[in-house]
């Protein structure tokens, strides 16, 4: 499966995602059906505000998180804690790549309102996530 990201017309410094396009190779009698067919989600302007506050409040949540672990603080989810017992520091990477992929994959299937509340719920979540790692770090 190929996935390829058109980008489109910029605000300010940023350049805002235009459509995805997503291209899958598929037997000739199943063309058109399926999780993989032929499928573009065009980007909407509120999409691509929440993509951009997903990806960046990610990065924040990856570091803030790595720079609470190694100032001692523990980590309060479960999940985490096992990513992290089994890869290191990169196990928050990994989750969060995961988690993201995850949000992507349903982003890209689910109809548009649904795909939006995706969205949305992710970036609430993790704005809440990266503002409690911040209190704790400067509690430490």
């Amino acid at each position: 499966m190929l996935v390829t990201i058109v980008l489109g017309r910029s605000v300010g410094r940023f350049i805002i995602c235009g459509t995805v396009f997503v291209e899958a190779q598929m037997a000739p009698d199943s063309v058109g059906t399926g999780w993989f067919s032929d499928h573009v989600r065009p980007l909407s302007d509120s999409d691509a505000v929440l993509w951009t506050v997903v990806i960046v409040v990610s990065v924040f949540d990856i570091v803030t998180t790595i720079v609470g672990i190694a100032r001692g603080a523990s980590e309060a989810n479960a999940i985490a804690v096992a990513f992290l017992e089994t890869y290191g520091t990169s196990g928050v990477g990994l989750l969060k790549f995961s988690a993201l992929l995850l949000v992507a994959l349903l982003w890209w299937r689910l109809p548009d309102r649904y795909a939006s509340v995706v969205l949305l719920s992710f970036a609430l979540v993790s704005l809440l996530v990266v503002a409690l790692n911040a209190l704790t770090l400067v509690t430490l």
